[in-house]
């Protein structure tokens, strides 16, 4: 049972530190007299201070608060499992999050409105005109910008792709702390990735099942569960906008060239495809059939796009982690509020070798190379 005050739970780690009061004080940062008046409740112990603690300590700082920690420990499933794999990770990128926010650097972001509409279906289709207004077009073929990076700009939401080896294509999860996290599977199947971070980032947005949700299957359909009918109109909305499929089949013809090059600038499979344009009227049910048993590499040959299907797939299946956790790690570094430890956790790589790095880079080129770097 955790100790009931933030000072028992505080002397409760520096006994199992094995350390003397004074040594586990020097090892975070705080002198003896600081840290003996915080235990004691002559003062405060600040935001940096908990951080390091936790950091040292290998603790949250929302247990050093409460004495509990979230939720997310009692789902994870069974020792080895890729769930569990997935879950750990998105609770240690929470965590990290979590640091920031409690160190005083929030993030405030676009919140949905209220949906106008009782049914999931136009509930999903509402959510994805919103989103769609903060992120932009949909089709990032071209563009220096991924939808990963797209998702963190526009909604500050923490994205980790992660190699999982099947068994969970993503999940959503949602601290109590503040933080976001959209994780999904690293895959040689990007329409099914893409789809499956569309879905997941409907669930961040609703706050379905308010801390986790986890989809070990995303394609295995909603069965008539209220969250997943609504996700799914979402991605399917978001990744296939109502407008812009009109404004390109306005004379309500679809040919299989004109289908291979919608397929390829909107980065989704043809099934999914041909299944929206069914439910637009944009396309016969005997059309239906013929073109979403299309693969997505049959459309990239009849468009001439080989080469850019190669470089998604390529794309798909590496490990990514959230780029603006990362920036903002460093910059609360470099500000002093926070030790190096964090970033370098998130990174894998030593904290003596991350600060050479850093203060190698802090150097900077000499003023006569400057035009070495320019962009």
């Amino acid at each position: 049972m955790p100790r009931s005050t933030l000072e028992d739970r505080v002397r409760s780690l520096i006994d199992e530190s094995g350390q003397t009061q004074e040594a586990f004080g020097a090892s975070i940062g705080l002198d003896a007299t600081k840290l003996s008046k915080a235990l004691n409740g002559h003062r405060r112990f600040s935001s940096l201070d908990l951080a390091r603690i936790a950091d040292a300590c290998r603790v949250t700082v929302d247990w050093l608060l409460t004495g509990q920690e979230t939720g997310v420990a009692a789902r994870i499933s069974a020792d080895g499992s890729t769930v569990k794999k997935a879950v750990t990770e998105a609770a240690k990128l929470a965590e990290s999050r979590d640091n920031l926010n409690f160190l005083g650097l929030p993030q405030d972001w676009p919140k949905p409105p209220v949906p106008r509409s009782s049914l999931w279906i136009e509930q999903g289709a509402e959510l994805a005109e919103f989103a769609l207004q903060h992120l932009g077009p949909p089709n990032v073929i071209g563009s220096s910008e991924t939808f990963a990076g797209a998702v963190e700009r526009a909604f500050g939401i923490d994205v980790r792709v992660l190699e999982l080896d099947g068994g969970c294509d993503g999940l959503a999860f949602w601290s109590r702390g503040g933080a976001r996290v959209l994780l999904v599977a690293a895959t040689e199947n990007p329409t099914r990735q893409r789809f499956t971070m569309a879905h997941e980032l409907a669930h961040l947005l609703c706050r379905d099942d308010q801390d986790l949700h986890v989809d070990e299957n995303v394609m295995v359909g909603s069965r008539g569960n209220a969250s997943e009918v609504r996700a799914n109109a979402f991605a399917a909305a978001l990744l296939m906008p109502e407008s812009l499929l009109k404004e390109r089949f306005t004379d309500g013809e679809v040919t299989e060239s004109t289908f291979a090059e919608a397929v390829m600038e909107l980065m989704v499979s043809p099934s999914s495809l041909a299944w929206r344009l069914l439910n637009l009227k944009l396309l016969s049910s005997e059309q239906r059939a013929q073109l979403g048993s299309l693969r997505t590499i049959d459309c990239a040959a009849a468009d001439d796009r080989i080469n850019d299907y190669a470089a998604w797939v390529e794309a798909s299946s590496q490990s990514r982690i959230p780029v603006r956790l990362v920036k903002d790690l460093l910059q609360s570094y470099l500000t002093g509020s926070a030790t190096l430890r964090p970033l370098a956790n998130l990174l894998q790589v030593p904290v003596e070798l991350l600060r050479r790095s850093i203060e190698s880079e802090q150097d900077g080129p000499e003023a006569s190379d400057e035009a070495d770097f320019a962009p």
